[in-house]
């Protein structure tokens, strides 16, 4: 059924991720996140993506992401979890504002390769006012047409060591692994060529 909320762009991108089951709410996963896309007159698909707090143990402290987290295995679905950690992170409630979109594939971070996550699509109706909470240091909006040209190899540490890694390089802060990944899915999806 078609939503008026929502832009044109959504709307055709809603169709596209229908015609492509990657995934259902029954799939055992860990963890999920959230691709929430703003279509911004005169601009175009905008993402929100989040700066990790720095925390003792965490192991994507400060590093960029997008919002979501942990499922509570047996207390709650993976959409549930999602909702409750975008709720948490960035102060958004998506049954209020978000239309899910699709999802895209299931997937592992790098340093945590036994941990399934989750990554759904979803559109916003309108844009949304954002309050982070205790586990995030920051929060911006990138234009997903704008990435393919941010795309270079990029230095981290790790552990003490240096990675080259895949990134894009979004306002200084390198977008990489897991996020750039789902980022790189969603790309070709949007016919955004990288």
């Amino acid at each position: 059924m078609p939503n008026p909320d929502l832009s044109p762009n959504l709307l055709h991108l809603k169709n596209k991720l229908g015609s492509i089951n990657r995934s259902n709410d029954g799939d055992h996963v860990e963890a999920v996140v959230a691709i929430l896309l703003w279509d911004e007159p005169g601009r175009g698909l905008q993402t929100l993506l989040v700066q990790r707090a720095e925390r003792e143990g965490d192991p994507w402290s400060g590093q960029i992401g997008l919002p979501g987290g942990r499922v509570k295995q047996g207390a709650e679905t993976p959409r549930t979890a999602l909702h409750r950690e975008v709720d948490e992170e960035v102060g958004i409630k998506l049954e209020e504002v978000g239309v899910e979109l699709g999802s895209l594939s299931v997937g592992h971070p790098m340093r945590r390769m036994e941990m399934r996550v989750q990554p759904w699509v979803y559109g916003l109706r309108i844009m949304p006012r954002i309050s982070i909470g205790s586990e995030i240091a920051s929060s911006f909006w990138a234009n997903l047409a704008h990435l393919p040209s941010t795309k270079k190899m990029s230095e981290i540490t790790i552990r003490n060591q240096p990675w080259s890694v895949e990134s894009f390089v979004v306002e200084g802060k390198i977008v990489w692994g897991f996020t750039y990944r789902v980022l790189t899915e969603l790309l070709p999806i949007l016919e955004i060529p990288l």
